[in-house]
């Protein structure tokens, strides 16, 4: 994980401030209850505590759910759940006006009623605006009729919504053992509660202000409005000011986030030190994570919510509605696509899947409130679910919310796009009210957008401010944008990154083979692996161990789950060998190291689920060895483990080294036994009648080299040892090893010494050049270096 401290201190002094306070009750804080009052704050800040502290937590919530959990108790009545109380809604517009009515129509009217509610907003302060005629009066009369009649609906049910019993809260007195952190949207009900709370339990972070910035509270718009009404702290701290970019086409939004990342990247000061990326407009966000951050994988974790709508499992849910097919057929549907696809799926489409599987279990529940609504109503919640993906706090990049970050001190942040309509957010809009209307909403609105970026603002070393200025489709940058800009004295640079045309590189990659190259590769140790890629395409072998050639590293895959637990098993058996019997014994010991194995707990996001799958695999292998009595993998005759061996080989000509997984007395034989997490079909033909293979290389010949390994240091005795693969994740039950076969074994001189030829006749070529035949082609991560044909016309990543 990060260090927290690898930035300097006065970046976070409210989380600072907050865990100090809470270290002071460590390990027990469990009688406490902390509340982020920064919209989405709440789940970075259950995060801090939990990796700073540890022990018994605080309950930790949201504003919101603090406030809707206060208002339940003093109004004796259970909150409605947002979907359910929309369904209620809807119904009841529905029969009033005793005709069926457009979902999103309904969605917009909430959301108008949801903002006049927080706000204290009557009847007769709308009255007395000028610019809102009879018309209109009337319209919005019958709606606040509406909302007191769902109102009296859910109370008959003792049930409420919470935004609407939003007054409730004013008068509220915080408890003794609660404590506040941030600043929420400043209403008039939230202030008066705020103004209760005890200075010493309230943890604020001053929020940034340029040195252009008056130090007089001047008469416009601003957050140092809001701090000094409210008797926040401020700061003007030096350093890096935020640099102000103008950017004239939309495809220059991930081209500048590209190369901010890649720099960052190269130039990252230590593993603790993050890039925090700000999409304000969250439409972006589908089109920022498909043609940017899904191919970076593992190094981001990626925060703002993605539209359901653009994924095929709710095209397929979306379907089956309109076609009359019923719910659980497409639920089944969805979990047997899921299951059997989930290897090749990312992170968003598994999430969708999950999505569209809950989906369908929530829509079947509120079928009997929807009535005669529920087609439509289920169209409605298709189109407007969000997905949320999950990923680690600790990535170098955070792809994340203003919200979402309150308190987390990063090295670089770029926020974009800063346009006309997106930041500050407009309140409200559509065919009811605008902003307008009602200036103290806006006002309120902007001091707290303006707000928020401050405080993000003060957590870094540097930020890079954008905004998009696109003639073509009207988009332009905020006024806000140009007034930090001047704030921070700055001018906006204007940027026109236009990608260049597209055109298919041609020929190949041809490396020569030198005299150096030549003697380098005679003097390498072989190991089988090395034996495999080399004979494979000897481009690879080259371009990644001989010249150290990696791929950007925003390009770098995670490790796969499968190698992970692999190396986690060979760890596990290799420490298994000491404790016996290994049969009786091995699933203490299995909990206790992998609960201990730092790359399992930091690397595998769902170790816990996988942790349960690899446990069953083990505990199925050790009933069938009780069941036959033939101790295999759980032996007790181990004699060695994770053996290291080297030989030369060719008669002398090349050396081969190889660590044999483990040696193990079987009856009055010996057994190599080489672990394997998950069986590969492997060909039946002799081992020496496919040296010569180009395209591929057994992955027997592994357990050939091994056997030569062990006869060369005298650890076995020819026509006494056996070689084996033991799969973890067999087939067939029983069907655990892969046994090379005794004619394999007897040529085992003849074979290695047809190894031999093979890279004899390698190393005589001029040159070495990609072999796109290969089995291991399509994983491989020069693709675009070597230029396989037809690389960039049929698609797929290009590493």
């Amino acid at each position: 994980m990060p260090d927290p401290n690898s930035l300097s201190d006065d970046l976070h002094p409210a989380v600072d401030a907050l865990i100090d306070w809470l270290r002071a009750f460590y390990p027990d804080m469990s009688g406490f209850t902390v509340v982020s009052m920064t919209a989405r704050g709440r789940d970075f800040l259950h995060h801090l505590i939990h990796t700073r502290i540890g022990g018994l937590l605080p309950t930790i919530l949201s504003f919101n759910d603090y406030r809707t959990r206060r208002i339940a108790e003093v109004s004796g009545r259970t909150a409605v759940p947002e979907d359910e109380a929309f369904i209620h809604f809807h119904t009841l517009r529905c029969w009033e006006a005793g005709h069926s009515l457009p979902p999103a129509d309904t969605q917009r009217l909430l959301s108008f009623l949801t903002t006049i509610a927080d706000f204290s907003v009557t009847m007769d302060e709308l009255r007395a605006l000028d610019r809102i005629g009879p018309e209109q009066l009337d319209r919005i009369e019958r709606f606040f009729a509406t909302m007191e009649d769902f109102r009296a609906r859910l109370a008959s049910s003792g049930l409420f919504y919470p935004p609407f019993e939003a007054g409730r809260f004013a008068d509220l007195q915080p408890g003794k053992d609660e404590l506040f952190v941030g600043l929420p949207l400043m209403t008039p009900v939230n202030e008066y509660f705020f103004n209760r709370i005890p200075k010493d339990r309230l943890f604020v972070d001053a929020p940034l202000f340029g040195p252009q910035m008056p130090m007089e509270t001047p008469d416009y718009e601003t957050a140092l409005s809001l701090v000094r009404r409210i008797g926040v702290a401020e700061t003007r701290r030096d350093g890096e000011p935020p640099l102000f970019t103008e950017l004239a086409e939309r495809a220059a939004l991930p081209a500048l986030l590209s190369r901010e990342i890649d720099d960052f990247l190269l130039e990252r000061q230590g593993d603790g030190e993050q890039l925090f990326i700000v999409p304000l407009d969250e439409m972006l966000s589908f089109y920022l994570w498909e043609f940017l951050f899904r191919p970076i994988g593992g190094q981001v974790n990626f925060a703002p919510w993605i539209p359901f709508a653009h994924f095929p499992a709710a095209h397929r849910l979306r379907s089956a509605i309109n076609d009359g097919q019923g719910l659980a057929t497409a639920r089944r549907d969805l979990v047997t696509e899921l299951t059997t696809r989930w290897s090749e799926l990312d992170e968003a489409d598994r999430s969708a899947f999950e999505g569209a599987i809950t989906l369908c279990d929530e829509l079947e529940r509120f079928r009997p409130l929807m009535g005669g609504e529920w087609s439509a109503l289920a169209e409605h919640f298709i189109a407007t679910k969000k997905l949320r993906l999950h990923g680690r706090r600790t990535a170098p990049i955070q792809v994340v919310g203003l919200g979402d970050a309150t308190g987390v001190p990063y090295g670089r942040a770029v926020i974009l796009p800063m346009n006309s309509g997106i930041f500050p957010r407009k309140p409200f809009s559509g065919p009811y009210l605008n902003l307008i209307h009602l200036p103290r909403i806006y006002r309120t609105q902007y001091e707290a957008d303006d707000l928020a970026l401050r405080q993000f603002l003060s957590f870094g070393r540097s930020a890079h401010i954008a905004a998009l200025y696109d003639q073509a489709s009207g988009q332009a940058p905020s006024p806000h944008f140009s007034f930090l800009a001047t704030e921070f004295d700055q001018r906006a640079v204007k940027r026109r990154m236009v990608p260049a045309p597209f055109h298919v590189p041609t020929g190949n990659l041809d490396i020569e083979n030198t005299d150096e190259l030549r003697e380098r590769l005679r003097q390498h140790s072989w190991s089988f692996s090395s034996l495999k890629k080399f004979f494979n395409c000897s481009c690879r072998f080259i371009l990644e161990d001989m010249q150290g050639l990696t791929p950007p590293p925003c390009f770098e895959d995670e490790d796969s789950a499968n190698l992970l637990i692999g190396d986690f098993l060979h760890r596990f058996f290799a420490e298994l060998k000491e404790h016996h019997p290994a049969v009786e014994r091995w699933r203490e010991r299995f909990g206790e190291c992998w609960d201990r194995d730092r790359e399992l707990q930091t690397k595998l996001p769902d170790q816990a689920v996988r942790k349960a799958i690899v446990q069953s695999h083990l505990a199925d292998i050790a009933a069938w060895e009780k069941e036959t009595e033939q101790p295999l993998l759980f032996s007790d005759d181990v004699t060695a483990a994770e053996l290291e061996l080297g030989a030369p080989f060719g008669s002398g000509r090349y050396q081969l080294r190889g660590r044999l997984d483990r040696l193990q007395h079987q009856g009055d034989r010996e057994l190599i036994a080489d672990l394997k997490y998950k069986e590969k079909s492997s060909r039946n033909r002799l081992l020496a009648e496919l040296v010569e293979e180009p395209d591929s290389f057994d992955d027997r010949f592994q357990l050939l080299i091994y056997a030569y390994l062990a006869f060369y240091n005298g650890r076995a005795t020819p026509g006494r040892l056996d070689v084996s693969h033991l799969f973890l994740r067999p087939r067939d039950r029983g069907d655990y090893e892969g046994r090379l076969a005794p004619e394999d074994l007897s040529r085992c001189d003849e074979t290695m010494e047809r190894i031999a030829q093979r890279l004899d006749s390698l190393l005589a070529q001029e040159l070495f050049t990609p072999n796109f035949r290969s089995a291991d082609c399509a994983y491989c991560p020069y693709k675009a270096l070597c230029l396989r044909p037809d690389l960039y016309r049929t698609g797929g990543r290009p590493w």
